[in-house]
């Protein structure tokens, strides 16, 4: 257990990355009374508009890392791509949440999957490789159709290929064999959901009801709560989200997502040891949202009650479709403020009641 340190309102929390989850964790810690300052390489990150301070440097730039971790009294991260080097230097300076065991387990999905299984808790069958031979191997052994992903460093689906028929292994081996890589078996399920769940330092849990999410081509197009799923599986998938944080003494927010199978079995696909994508439902449908939990957790306050008022679904905005927004609606829009509009580059969300409780 972390003996809790409980910021003084007015401190400055130090936030590596400076995208759209960066901005609002920003606005939450200013929310709370507390300052922060971002670190991230573009200087036109969006989490630099909402901040008190920010700094320019590449990760890997020890002088202003330095610099950077000597003038803040906490730092989390905005996403798991932070070079792992990063996190243990701040950490020798200052505390740094969530700690350093759960990204590295995070960055590689095969470490990942392997911790889990370790857990006793279920994943998609998988095979490592990291040539040529392998790959033919791990294929043989997976079965068809299965799912090559690299080991590192994929998101938003980039980074992964789906093999249905033995002749299209060959047109892809030369982009993978070069990689370590996970072959996974491609699961028939019947509709995937994430869980954002939080912890103190005290070890109080907070989970919020799981979300249903739809992607296409890797990435999230939306997702909705309440999931189509039963109480007990509901249940089931805090009770595994719980399990894990509990395993590395987790502080903050963590989002997990789940495949449920046609048996209503659940499998984990994905951790993320950071604010999520299918958390932002909770910036309508509750009290406290996941970027608030966030920097509770990480200033050693409690969190609080995930408990859901409203029904809600959040779309992303993708690309152009930025320039296409109808504020007529009775909608919550969040525009990140990115400099650049690209093909599947998420550019805001917006949150819409299905229905309020109680009505």
């Amino acid at each position: 257990m972390i003996k809790p340190q409980k910021l003084p309102i007015g401190s400055k929390i130090g936030i590596l990355g400076g995208g759209q989850l960066g901005k609002m964790l920003s606005l939450s810690a200013s929310q709370l009374g507390f300052k922060s300052h971002v670190f991230d390489p573009d200087i036109n990150a969006p989490a630099k508009q909402v901040t008190n301070l920010s700094s320019t440097f590449d990760f890997m730039d020890e002088k202003g890392l330095r610099n950077f971790a000597n003038k803040v009294d906490v730092i989390t991260y905005e996403f798991e791509n932070i070079p792992l080097e990063t996190i243990k230097f701040c950490n020798k300076i200052t505390k740094v949440y969530p700690n350093s065991k759960s990204l590295e387990i995070c960055q590689d999905r095969i470490t990942e999957k392997k911790f889990l299984n370790k857990l006793g808790i279920q994943t998609v069958p998988f095979e490592q490789a990291s040539s040529y031979k392998d790959i033919i191997a791990g294929v043989k052994k997976i079965g068809l159709p299965l799912v090559l992903k690299t080991s590192r460093f994929g998101y938003d689906g980039k980074g992964q290929k789906i093999i249905h028929k033995n002749d299209e292994i060959e047109n892809i081996v030369d982009e993978f064999s070069n990689n370590t890589i996970i072959i996974e078996k491609l699961i028939d399920f019947k509709l995937e959901i994430s869980i954002i769940i939080s912890r103190d330092m005290n070890g109080k849990i907070s989970a919020y009801d799981p979300s249903e999410n739809k992607h296409h081509n890797g990435i999230l197009i939306e997702s909705k709560v309440p999931a189509n799923i039963s109480f007990s599986l509901s249940s089931d998938a805090v009770i595994i989200a719980s399990k894990i944080l509990k395993s590395l003494n987790y502080i903050g927010v963590m989002g997990i997502e789940f495949f449920v199978t046609k048996n209503n079995n659940l499998l984990v696909n994905e951790m993320a040891p950071r604010v999520h994508n299918s958390g932002h439902w909770t910036q309508t449908g509750c009290i406290i949202n996941q970027f608030e939990q966030h920097i509770r957790a990480i200033t050693g306050r409690s969190v609080g009650d995930g408990k859901r008022h409203s029904d809600v679904q959040m779309r992303n905005v993708l690309g152009d479709e930025i320039f296409n927004i109808n504020f007529e609606h009775e909608n919550s829009i969040n525009i990140y403020g990115k400099d650049k509009s690209k093909v599947n580059r998420k550019m805001g969300h917006i949150n819409t009641f299905i229905n309020k409780k109680g009505q």
